[in-house]
């Protein structure tokens, strides 16, 4: 019976710390929210107007209709929809590594029925091995950066076996992440046409496989007008960002869990030692550290019974931590072990180091006959209604000791 309850559990602390994860992102959303709306609002508001006046002004000036309007903007889609062929193979490659990628752009899509069943079977089968690939890949860049690493510290710092640390790692992860970003800014900034910020703004969404589909490189000609050097660069940006960014990713998970499992195995070890430390009723003898104390008739000092051996004690070092006797409601010392006294104590001793022979050199024992288990009993019985006697005749010096402490 316990005493005193331990403390949270591990698993209770583990529900309230993924509770507070989810709390935090959720504002964390309210307040993307909201700082969205403030900036896009009244811009979206803006242009909404104009493009009504716009549309007002060119209706009257020719004067048709609504429904001739909604015909003639509907051809204008189509027009602009297919002012550039987006199928051969090279535009069908780019459109299948969008499609692994999670990216999904939106520029091309399929209008058939047999198209799009078949985007739906490839990406269930190509997506697992998309992602099995980059995770691969980056492991292996991790392997190779810790190889350089190594390489350079063991010339600069003349170490024959040189540690690498994890934040080296997410360092040099970091630089490569910029450099490919920024590389990839100043290519499509010069190829686009974009601005720079637009460029670095396409660079991160790709790379993060948001991609909105507002800006898409490869759409101003046909495919079989633009240069393969800049097909293959658009195709070899997303496979090498994406696996850098796997790769960081990696770094980053594996650090988070190398964290909790260190906070899950220091919270688990004060658990138990918190559930050593509690106090617990077994039997006639309050415990609560596994530990006796006996007092022999000719001893005046305690002496402190240890699995590790015979201590002796002061009362000045006990009697600040003393507990309830629960047989017969006098106080005693903290340190004591549900047993009755210390020939029982030295007894069980005995067995534990018979036991622990026995383990070495096992040796087959038959059972024990009928006559041998009733002499066992009758020995037992006997040890316990001595055992009985002796505490009750050691209670008495116990209260002697109490009273020498308080005064």
């Amino acid at each position: 019976m316990l005493l005193t309850p331990g403390s949270t559990a591990p698993s209770r602390i583990q529900s309230y710390r993924t509770l507070a994860y989810v709390i935090i992102t959720l504002v964390y959303l309210v307040i993307g929210a909201a700082i969205f709306d403030r900036l896009e609002s009244a811009d979206e508001s803006l242009r909404h107007e104009n493009l009504t006046a716009r549309i007002l002004s060119f209706q009257q000036r020719h004067n048709i209709s609504d429904q001739e309007f909604r015909n003639l903007t509907h051809t204008v889609q189509l027009r602009l929809q297919f002012h550039k062929k987006q199928w051969k193979f090279i535009g069908s490659f780019y459109y299948a590594t969008v499609v692994l990628a999670l990216i999904g752009y939106g520029h091309a899509i399929p209008n058939t029925l047999a198209g799009r069943a078949v985007t739906i079977a490839y990406a269930l089968i190509g997506i697992p091995m998309w992602l099995i690939m980059i995770q691969s890949v980056g492991e292996r860049l991790n392997a190779l950066i810790r190889f350089v690493l190594k390489h350079i510290k063991r010339k600069f710092q003349r170490r024959k076996e040189p540690q690498i640390t994890a934040m080296e790692l997410l360092t040099c992860e970091a630089l490569l992440t910029v450099l490919t970003v920024a590389t990839g800014s100043y290519v499509f900034h010069r190829y686009e046409n974009w601005r720079y910020f637009d460029a670095f703004y396409y660079c991160l969404l790709t790379l993060t496989t948001i991609g909105f589909g507002d800006l898409v490189p490869m759409q101003k000609n046909d495919y079989g007008n633009v240069g393969w050097l800049y097909i293959l660069f658009c195709i070899m940006f997303i496979l090498t960002g994406l696996t850098i960014v796997a790769s960081s990713g990696n770094l980053l998970i594996l650090r988070f869990v190398e964290t909790n499992t260190k906070r899950s195995q220091h919270e688990r070890f004060e658990l138990e030692e918190r559930r050593r430390q509690q106090v617990r009723v077994v039997g006639d003898v309050i415990s609560s550290n596994g530990r006796f104390i006996t007092l022999d008739d000719d001893e005046d000092i305690p002496t402190l019974l240890t699995p590790i051996g015979v201590q002796r004690i002061t009362i000045g070092n006990s009697s600040s931590n003393l507990s309830l006797c629960s047989c017969r409601g006098h106080p005693s010392f903290s340190f004591c072990i549900p047993i009755l006294c210390k020939k029982k104590f030295k007894r069980k001793q005995q067995h534990q180091q018979q036991l622990m022979n026995s383990s070495k050199q096992p040796l087959v024992r038959s059972r024990r006959t009928s006559q041998q288990e009733t002499s066992y009993a009758l020995q037992k019985k006997t040890d316990f209604d001595e055992n009985i006697l002796f505490h009750r005749s050691h209670t008495i010096r116990s209260d002697k000791l109490q009273q020498r402490s308080s005064v």
